[in-house]
């Protein structure tokens, strides 16, 4: 296949589309994981990992669920299932982790 084949394979708008509807999944899966991680009490490292491990968790929904185990073709790249809003994700999940342990474990 040529590459002029190949680039007529993606409709530009529709891959925007993909990403802003991971973008906005990750950003929703971030402030309740945080959310649960700061109720829950997690400090330091553990708090990290639990992010980590609800990332990938994600990712593997997302994979699964809205890409149906073939992200190469709703993306450019099919790793863009996994890494896509990772580490944007991850100043949400701060956020609310810390806002909602300063709540609840305010007298601790």
């Amino acid at each position: 296949m040529t590459t002029q084949n190949q680039a007529s394979l993606y409709v530009s708008e529709k891959i925007v589309q993909n990403v802003k509807t991971i973008t906005f999944i990750r950003s929703s899966m971030s402030a309740i994981t945080g959310s649960a991680a700061g109720i829950l009490g997690l400090t330091g490292y553990y708090g990290f990992i639990f992010y980590g491990i609800t990332s990938l968790f994600t990712s593997f929904l997302i994979w699964s669920a809205k890409a149906q185990a073939k992200p190469g073709l709703y993306f450019r790249n099919g790793l863009d299932v996994w890494t896509e809003g990772v580490f944007g994700g991850l100043f949400s999940y701060v956020l609310f982790w810390t806002l909602l342990y300063g709540i609840v474990h305010v007298y601790d």
